[in-house]
């Protein structure tokens, strides 16, 4: 007699089924919207202008450049003491014509403005200091790494703009392999026109009940501050950072500039390998996703999309525009990313994360197989967020755990559920309470503990009560110490006390108990310690 053959071992890392059994599909009420991620016809196609994502500089020799200029503020100085001219000298140490140069500064104020390292960020990002930024992105933009230059040939021709429109796709097609017949809808207009329509459009499709629900989800776990209207700061994120969009639904370009300067050579790259691919590839519905396999499978999706138009839009500029407009784009994002700084940070973070994570996933599938492995991952998706932070799993298809979520607790209604993902975790632990200057130490190398998660809320005559399970994975440190030492933070008025091995807070509006038991870590948050005990079986 057959037998039915024993389903194959679990990839690397990953519990196994008999370990942490998946839990049944059950429908997500909540999830329709990809869960507190913005998710409309406009998602997979947005362009952010964020310092840092524009335009990348990376020196390895960062010790070497701030010596030469050093040096050079050296030789201004002595110019200009022995000089009379009105530039204190300047014309003659760079041979009489300013050039490009004289244009963008105007006088040796300018300069020394450039020198003194104030740029918009500029001057920090040259000053060694790369925060979060992963190492990897050296390989795939640093100066003298894969031809990248401080400025490159100014390929752009001096015309009308459908000439240097077809300049750039010319380029692109070539660069990037992505090249099909006919033409494309572009329009160009300024950026606060086309930020506001990405708030119109998406402010059509955006459910406020759902984002009513999601902010009540995010406040009860310690995400964000109670009260703050969820739909209203991201429709606010989307109007102080969008510089562009590609609207799947339409075919439709909107570029945020004029004009073909940095910032439309920039959008123009992004948006148009969002609208190449589309037509070659097809774009993945991210709604489609959250609906039936939760939002951390429909973010995973947008982020190897984003991830390619920024990496892509990244080596265009570097490679295509001089350096005048390099400064003058890395300028203006950082005004764009200084609005987004004011915006919650769960917010803020979401809304980047595509661009700048997503840049990396990009950037490590690029360096290990060109861009026909980038194409391909359009065709194989990543399937979590986990796979987005540590691009092994991806390439080792390691999809994300079951999750043992407990029953609903008696008299209380099931209002909402759906998947929790890594970059979910990850936001949770850089700003506890929505508060970064509380973030846990490293908190990447923590989330790495993440094998899979889910979260559920229920109400009962207007109270909340939430359950969030996490199975942890073989690598990273102790998930269950990990969530203790956030909630912690997240409630730092709540006190804490030991109860059967479980971790108790009381405090405050609700009362959260933490229950670790075989790999699973379960937070349970109810108006009482009962409620809260019921969801950590």
């Amino acid at each position: 007699m057959s037998q039915t053959p024993p389903p194959p071992p679990p990839p690397p890392g990953q519990p196994s089924a008999d370990e942490h059994p998946a839990a049944p599909h059950q429908p997500r009420p909540g999830a329709g919207q990809a869960g507190w991620k913005v998710a409309t016809a406009l998602a997979a196609g947005l362009g952010l202008l964020l310092s840092g994502t524009v335009y990348v500089l990376m020196d390895r020799q960062i010790s070497s450049l701030e010596d030469d200029l050093e040096s050079v503020r050296a030789q201004l100085a002595e110019a200009e003491s022995s000089s009379s001219d009105p530039l204190g000298g300047l014309g003659d140490l760079l041979g009489g014509d300013l050039g490009d140069l004289g244009d963008l500064f105007g006088d040796l104020d300018g300069l020394g403005d450039l020198l003194g390292g104030d740029l918009g960020g500029l001057g920090d990002l040259l000053g060694g200091d790369f925060g979060d930024i992963d190492p990897i992105l050296f390989e795939c933009l640093s100066p003298g790494g894969l031809g990248m230059d401080l400025g490159g040939d100014g390929s752009i021709p001096d015309a009308d703009i459908e000439t240097q429109v077809q300049a750039v796709r010319d380029i692109l097609e070539e660069e990037r392999g992505l090249a099909v017949d006919g033409e494309l809808s572009i329009e160009f207009v300024t950026v606060e026109e086309v930020q506001r329509r990405a708030v119109e459009l998406t402010e059509a499709e955006l459910d406020r009940d759902q984002a009513e629900l999601d902010g009540r989800l995010l406040s009860t776990i310690g995400a964000l501050e109670p009260g703050i209207d969820l739909a209203q700061a991201q429709l606010d994120a989307l109007d102080a950072g969008v510089g562009g969009f590609y609207n799947p639904d339409t075919g439709e370009l909107v570029i945020g500039s004029e004009e073909m300067d940095g910032l439309g050579a920039y959008i123009t790259a992004h948006e148009m390998v969002h609208a190449l691919a589309d037509q070659i590839f097809g774009l993945p519905d991210t709604a489609e996703l959250a609906e039936t396999d939760g939002s951390d499978a429909a973010y995973a999706a947008l982020n190897a999309i984003e991830g390619d138009a920024t990496l892509y839009g990244q080596m265009f500029i570097s490679e295509h525009l001089p350096m005048t407009e390099l400064l003058a784009l890395e300028a203006e994002s950082a005004q764009s990313q200084a609005a987004l700084d004011q915006m919650p940070h769960f917010v803020r973070r979401n809304l980047e994360f595509p661009y700048i994570e997503g840049m990396t996933f990009t950037c490590d599938v690029f360096l290990d197989g060109g861009w026909d492995a980038v194409d391909h991952t359009y065709v194989d998706l990543p399937v979590t967020s986990a796979q987005i932070l540590f691009p092994d799993r991806y390439r080792a298809g390691e999809e994300a755990a079951g999750v043992r979520m407990p029953d609903a607790p008696g008299g209380w209604n099931q209002i909402y559920t759906d998947t929790f993902g890594a970059a979910d975790l990850l936001f949770l632990l850089e700003a506890p309470g929505g508060d970064p200057a509380a973030a846990l130490t490293d908190p990447k190398e923590l989330v790495r503990a993440w094998a899979g998660g889910e979260v559920a809320m229920w109400d009962r005559d207007g109270d909340t009560a939430v359950a969030l399970a996490l199975t942890e994975h073989t690598e990273g440190p102790d998930l269950c110490g990990t969530v203790i030492d956030y909630y912690a933070a997240a409630f730092p008025d709540s006190t804490r006390s030991d109860d059967g091995g479980d971790a108790v807070f009381s405090g405050g509006d609700q009362t959260g108990v933490i229950a670790c038991d075989a790999g699973t870590i379960t937070l349970g948050i109810g108006p009482d310690a009962e409620t809260a005990r019921a969801l950590t079986p």
